[in-house]
């Protein structure tokens, strides 16, 4: 893969402005997954994750609520590549993401099952029915603020159940450090 001079200028940024570092298995050969993206607790999250999206090279949709879709907020929407998501409202966004999947030959999304920035104490389970319904492999993206590092666990298939797979979230987030861990799922 050719590194282009805008991945170069993120790179220049995350790793040695910021001073950041990505760990892990980057997913270049697999064609379609899901980025979990926890924990998240803070708007922070959004700038490095995006950031490491880029210093890394990967096209991935990233999904935000469609409350930021607003003059002149949309401007900035368009320039970080994000989708809006209407959660106000049921829309059938699991059959609606996984038809994008099926259509495509390629595509990667990020995912933040806490669903906000604040605690929770579930995790919401639409990142594990997109993956079956869609037949994505995830792979959890876990930020930590101790280490300035974001942490990319090998892509797998969605576990047999959901409660197998959010206890699998929930023992990862025990390995990193959010911004506000005050505000980190904890299984309630």
């Amino acid at each position: 893969m050719k590194e282009t001079r805008s991945q170069n200028i993120y790179k220049f940024i995350f790793y040695k402005l910021f001073g950041w570092h990505v760990r892990g298995v980057v997913p270049y050969d697999v064609k379609k997954y899901l980025f979990i993206g926890i924990p998240h607790t803070s708007n922070w999250d959004f700038l490095y994750a995006w950031l490491a999206i880029k210093a890394l090279g990967l096209d991935v949709k990233i999904f935000v609520k469609d409350a930021f879709f607003v003059w002149p907020l949309t401007y900035a929407c368009r320039f970080f590549g994000v989708a809006p998501v209407n959660r106000r409202e049921s829309t059938n966004f699991v059959d609606s993401i996984a038809r994008q999947f099926d259509e495509a030959d390629r595509l990667a999304a990020v995912i933040t099952p806490e669903g906000t920035r604040q605690y929770q104490a579930k995790l919401k389970s639409g990142y594990y029915y997109l993956a079956k319904k869609a037949n994505a492999s995830i792979v959890l993206a876990g930020i930590d603020y101790d280490t300035k590092s974001i942490t990319l666990v090998k892509a797998r298939p969605p576990m047999e159940t959901f409660e197998e797979d959010a206890a699998n979230l929930e023992a990862f987030t025990k390995t990193v450090t959010a911004y506000c861990p005050e505000r980190t799922f904890k299984k309630g």
